[in-house]
C-alpha cells in the first residue's frame, strides 16, 4: 500500500487532486484508515491515474472521465470511444476554421469598402 504523498509522486497528481478525485468517486483509495483519515493507495491503481491524466490532458471533464472508465472498461471499447471522439474534434476544428476564414476576409475586405460584406444566406435588413 502506498500513502497518498507516494502514490502522488508515482502518479504526478498532487495530493489535492487525488482527495478532489476521492471526493467524486473518480480514484478512490483502496483503503482510509478509519482512525486517522490517511489514504492508501494500490499500485495497481497506477494504471488508472495515468488513464485519468491521459483523459484530462485531451480535454475531458473530471465528469466525462468518470462516465468513460465506467462505461469503457476495456481497451477496445476506450479506442472505440476515442475514435469517435477524434471525428467530433475535428469536425469542430473544421467549423472553427470556417469561421476564422470568415472573420478574416471580413476584416480584409473592412478596409476596401464601408460596409461588412453580405455572405451567402445572410441578408441586408
Amino acid at each position: 500500500m502506498l500513502k497518498i504523498g507516494e502514490f502522488s509522486v508515482l502518479s504526478q497528481i498532487s495530493i489535492h487532486m487525488l482527495r478532489h478525485y476521492d471526493e467524486i468517486g473518480l480514484l478512490i483509495p483502496e483503503h482510509v484508515d478509519d482512525f486517522t483519515g490517511y489514504r492508501y493507495y494500490s499500485e495497481c491503481q497506477l494504471p488508472i491515474a495515468n488513464k485519468i491524466q491521459a483523459l484530462k490532458s485531451m480535454g475531458l471533464g473530471l465528469d466525462l472521465i468518470k462516465e468513460i472508465l465506467a462505461k469503457y472498461t476495456g481497451n477496445d471499447q476506450l479506442k472505440d470511444y476515442l475514435e469517435l471522439h477524434a471525428v467530433e474534434q475535428r469536425e469542430k476544428i473544421a467549423n472553427l476554421q470556417k469561421q476564422l476564414n470568415l472573420i478574416e476576409t471580413t476584416i480584409a475586405n473592412l478596409g476596401h469598402v464601408s460596409d461588412i460584406p453580405l455572405y451567402p444566406g445572410f441578408s441586408k435588413t
